[in-house]
């Protein structure tokens, strides 16, 4: 009887420690079917258990999958959500299956384990008649910040912010990465991808070693530092220093990522300025530049700008703080991607320099606010913190100059903040390092108010044409200049036996007949016009840009505003701005002119205005946005001159002898390729017209 009793405790001991296994781990796969090249599908796996040693299997070595979301597991729960991102490749045929096995373990507690097989058809995405011809764009995937721009062996390197599996921000970061030579004709490379790799997902996940790749800068360093230990190169050496961002701590600090074999690859990146205790809020976007034989970062924080020194990339010390903004909300504006560089005056007689930062407006985008999730990646469903997060739609994305003095420590600023680009599409500037003799910017041509709804596919986003930096004094005020990177003569020279030119012509209320029968979805224009015969206010020049019978395409137009001033804006239409709920049907892409309307909305908040100087000082509205010269020659100040380019989906306009830059996107009909122009209120004369078409399509 007593071995017995014993052999039943025994017995009821192993059913409590070992119970029999559950049913089937697998309830439900939700997925499957159709998708596209190019694109992401999202595949939910419910069931018991499957936190345990949950892996996935493709048929085709091609099709990424990572681990997107976990939902009812952080604290051993039977049962739980798995959510995966499947990604398809452009290069994975059209009209192929695949499957994609996930597997669950077996466990004694909760699930005898189990599988399931979840069956897809790849489909051809049709071409996009918006695919870009002469500026970059992914072939697939997300973009936006241009990171890490270097030049280095004949290449010019352009990392970027990317989700290379969604045309959505939503996914894991990383930096894409493309080459020219040129400017103008980009290779794709692998993307440059840190952490975590996107590949197949592994028997576990950790996710509080997820983080993100923010942006960052790079430098080549060369001769016996490129061997020294933030490098460990042979030769030369391309350092990386970019924000790693994690999201599940809440942390930003900055890190060192070194290339020996040209930019191509990156080895285990290291800390290099950790965000100390307390930490600081959006500590990130380091740039770093070579100054008098040390290397200087400039960092965004917060409101406020920091510059650090260090002799060796590894060991960072605090210089100095530029505060730009009066206060800091959740919502902005914060500083974005900074940058300094020394410019010298061009039409100065001496040897003159200054100092020019530039850095983007941060604000917390409106799409945020669908999107707040709890820790497992569901939505949110409290009320509050959208209708806070709203408020966040009186800001816009717009990026900034300041010139002034830089001593080693300190910047000091000696004019307003002007804006680099007065249109609606052109944010995170940055110059590409190791150009002597030359300094070349580019930014992220979007805006994060509709960044996500841009109907372009397989992928959104595209950078703006690169721009050679200038700097001249006019009357006692020195102006940045931008103009379009002289590269783009090959462009020029590809298309000569197509050009349309018109010189000394009228312009009157239709459009000349020489341009009657211009065609082209990409185009580049110089143009010049005496407006001396539209003496009346509001008298307009409009040129009507990739018009046709479905709309008027994106409208440039120049009003008179008094005997001596004249205002330059870009509209786009809501049938060419993305769908009639889209917010880029908003109608003024940009507006600008000799002066400056004070009624235009590009100012930030009354209480949250850019500050004038060091001294704390609150500049009124109208002097935030500097009155700036667009009609710059000929009799009385009558000829305006323009530099037009056109893409499929974008324009670029450069007036002022390029102090003034409008960026816009728009998404025409594949059928409207017209050029029109005519003038309201008056005559006026085209002095010369010359158009370069990029395309027969």
């Amino acid at each position: 009887m007593k071995v017995r009793i014993v052999s039943m405790l025994y017995a009821t001991a192993a059913l409590l420690i070992f119970p029999a296994p559950a049913r089937s781990a697998i309830e439900k796969v939700v997925g499957g079917g159709g998708v596209h090249q190019g694109e992401t599908r999202r595949i939910t796996v419910i069931g018991d258990g499957i936190d345990f040693a949950t892996t996935v299997a493709s048929s085709d070595a091609r099709i990424g999958v990572r681990l997107l979301s976990k939902k009812g597991l952080a604290q051993g729960r039977a049962k739980g959500q798995v959510v995966l991102e499947v990604a398809v490749p452009l290069n994975v045929p059209k009209d192929q299956n695949f499957n994609l096995t996930v597997k669950i373990a077996p466990n004694l507690y909760y699930s005898k384990g189990g599988s399931e097989t979840v069956r897809l058809n790849v489909q051809a995405y049709p071409n996009s008649s918006w695919r870009p011809l002469f500026h970059f764009a992914p072939s697939w995937g997300w973009m936006n910040d241009p990171n890490g721009l270097v030049y280095v062996n004949g290449k010019y390197h352009l990392y970027y912010q990317a989700v290379p599996f969604s045309r959505d921000n939503g996914g894991q970061l990383n930096w894409g990465h493309a080459v020219s030579t040129d400017l103008v004709h980009w290779s794709g490379r692998r993307d440059a991808m840190f952490n975590p790799p996107m590949d197949l997902l592994g028997s576990s996940d950790d996710q509080n070693q997820v983080w993100s790749p923010f942006s960052g800068s790079a430098v080549v360093v060369s001769g016996e530092a490129a061997k020294q230990s933030s490098c460990d190169c042979s030769n030369l050496c391309i350092a990386s220093i970019f924000t790693k961002n994690t999201p599940i701590l809440a942390l930003q600090d900055q890190w060192l990522a070194a290339s020996c074999d040209g930019g191509e690859s990156f080895k285990i990146p290291e800390s290099v300025l950790p965000n100390l205790t307390p930490p600081k809020p959006d500590f990130r976007d380091p740039k770093v530049f070579p100054y008098k034989g040390r290397w200087i970062m400039v960092l965004a924080v917060g409101d406020k700008i920091e510059l650090y020194e260090s002799a060796n990339l590894k060991q960072w010390n605090l210089l100095s703080s530029l505060p730009l903004y009066s206060s800091l909300t959740t919502l902005g504006p914060f500083v974005e991607t900074p940058d300094l560089i020394e410019l010298p005056v061009s039409n100065s007689k001496t040897s003159e320099t200054k100092w020019v930062l530039t850095y983007s407006e941060g604000f917390f985008p409106p799409v945020a606010c669908q999107g707040f999730r709890d820790s497992t990646g569901m939505p949110l469903t409290a009320p509050a913190p959208k209708k806070e997060c709203e408020k966040s739609r009186n800001f816009t994305s717009r990026s900034l100059y300041i010139i002034g003095k830089f001593d080693g420590k300190q910047f000091k600023q000696e004019s307003q903040p002007r804006l680099l680009d007065f249109g609606s599409d052109f944010y995170a500037p940055q110059t590409w390092s190791n150009t002597p003799g030359r300094r070349i910017l580019a930014a992220w041509q979007d805006n994060w108010h509709y960044a996500h709804q841009v109907p372009t596919t397989p992928w959104r986003g595209q950078l703006s044409i690169p721009r050679d930096l200038g700097l001249i004094r006019d009357n006692g005020t020195y102006w940045l200049t931008q103009t379009p990177v002289q590269e783009l003569v090959v462009l020029r020279n590809s298309a000569l036996g197509r050009v349309t030119r018109l010189e000394n012509k009228p312009l009157t209320n239709r459009t000349p007949d020489e341009l009657k029968n211009f065609r082209s979805t990409a185009f580049d224009a110089d143009l010049a016009i005496d407006v001396a015969g539209l003496p009346k206010v509001n008298s307009q020049i409009k040129i009507q840009l990739r018009a046709g019978n479905t709309g008027q395409g994106m409208v440039l137009t120049w009003r008179r505003t008094g005997a001596d001033k004249g205002q330059l804006s870009l509209t786009r239409s809501a049938s060419e701005a993305g769908g009639s709920t889209s917010e880029l049907t908003q109608q003024e892409s940009g507006f600008i002119g000799q002066w400056l309307s004070a009624s235009v909305p590009l100012a930030a908040p009354i209480n949250q205005q850019l500050m004038s100087d060091s001294t704390n000082a609150q500049p009124s509205t109208r002097s935030q946005i500097a009155q700036v010269p667009i009609v710059v020659s000929g009799t009385n100040n009558s000829i305006l001159k323009l530099r037009i380019l056109v893409d499929r989906s974008s324009v670029e306009v450069f007036a002022g002898d390029g102090r003034v830059v409008l960026s816009g996107l728009f998404f025409p009909d594949a059928s409207n390729k017209q050029f029109r122009m005519y003038v309201t209120g008056g005559n006026a004369k085209i002095v010369s017209l010359t158009i370069y078409p990029f395309s027969n399509d």
